[in-house]
């Protein structure tokens, strides 16, 4: 995705986990996180990511891409068992056929995508990324 296109919708995933936990659309800024659970960089990225919730709080909505990378990521229960594990509350869409993969054009995790209000692309990054330049950016859109 180039910088300024807008937002694909979300639509496709398989399922939704902690959809109670959706945001209303208030926040300031969206970040989009690709992962999947067979990921060990993924782990220490969504440590990162539940902190940079913390800081932003309502000002920034997390909504996770869990990416299949391997047979197991394909089992929600044991998605879900992860989710647990690493304590997420963000919702988490299943995207086990890879629709939202491909709107957004991604082949990696972890994978970060940063919109605006206007819900346009304003940093991208795959692989590891540090919560202090994460956090950089988002401070600047918001």
């Amino acid at each position: 995705m180039r910088i300024r296109t807008t937002m694909p919708s979300l639509s496709g995933a398989t399922k939704i986990l902690n959809r109670s936990n959706m945001n209303e659309g208030n926040a300031t800024a969206t970040l989009i996180y690709f992962w999947s659970m067979s990921c060990p960089q993924c782990e220490q990225s969504i440590r990162n990511l539940k902190q940079l919730g913390d800081v932003f709080n309502d000002r920034l909505t997390i909504e996770a891409i869990h990416m299949p990378r391997e047979e197991l990521d394909y089992s929600s229960d044991l998605v879900r068992e992860k989710i647990k594990q690493l304590e997420i509350t963000y919702p988490i869409h299943l995207d086990n056929e890879l629709q939202i993969s491909d709107k957004f054009g991604n082949k990696f995790v972890p994978a970060y995508y940063l919109f605006d209000q206007q819900q346009q692309l304003r940093f991208y990054k795959a692989g590891y990324l540090s919560t202090k330049l994460l956090q950089q950016k988002i401070e600047r859109i918001i």
